[in-house]
């Protein structure tokens, strides 16, 4: 089995508000795990592991997945047995990507400029990041404004630094 090196949650999953967190970490997880062989393997207890949830949870939140069409799920059983041999996780690109598309939606070409590179808009619902955008543009002129050319730095040659201490006496 693969090694998990790290994590990119891609846009289209982290901006989803039809999945919830820890369905978005674990499809985030199924994709990462699927990128050589197109599917994922891994046992509910190896992921588990790395979200930090029972394994029950974990076959809960894929069949959540699945019932939401961003899996597919494929089972092979032990000859003449109910049991289980070996489980498949096909992620459906399709479908995790149309919360982009969604987002796009009733946005014209004419809305974009070409300095708008975003392959996933800004929604009216984001009003934290919007509301971050403006404040950092304030503060960016406002800040540049106010800088005076000759300035100086302060001068600390006099000053005690011990003093800054609890325990200033160890130093002496």
């Amino acid at each position: 089995m693969q090694k998990l090196k790290g994590l990119w949650i891609p846009a289209e999953i982290l901006l989803n508000e039809e999945l919830s967190d820890k369905e978005k970490i674990i499809l985030a997880i199924i994709l990462y795990l699927s990128e050589e062989t197109k599917s994922c393997f891994a046992s509910n207890k190896y992921i588990a592991n790395i979200v930090k949830v029972t394994h029950e949870r974990v076959s809960k939140i894929i069949s959540s997945l699945k019932d939401k069409g961003y899996v597919d799920v494929k089972l092979k059983y032990k000859t003449y047995s109910k049991e289980i041999e070996q489980r498949q996780i096909i992620p459906k690109p399709e479908n995790i990507n149309r919360y982009s598309q969604k987002l796009q939606e009733g946005i014209e070409e004419s809305n974009y400029s070409d300095s708008q590179k975003q392959l996933y808009p800004i929604g009216k619902n984001d009003k934290d990041i919007i509301n971050n955008i403006k404040n950092k543009k304030i503060y960016n002129n406002s800040s540049n404004s106010n800088k005076k050319s000759n300035y100086k730095g302060r001068d600390y040659t006099n000053f005690d630094f011990t003093k800054l201490y609890a325990n200033a006496d160890a130093f002496v």
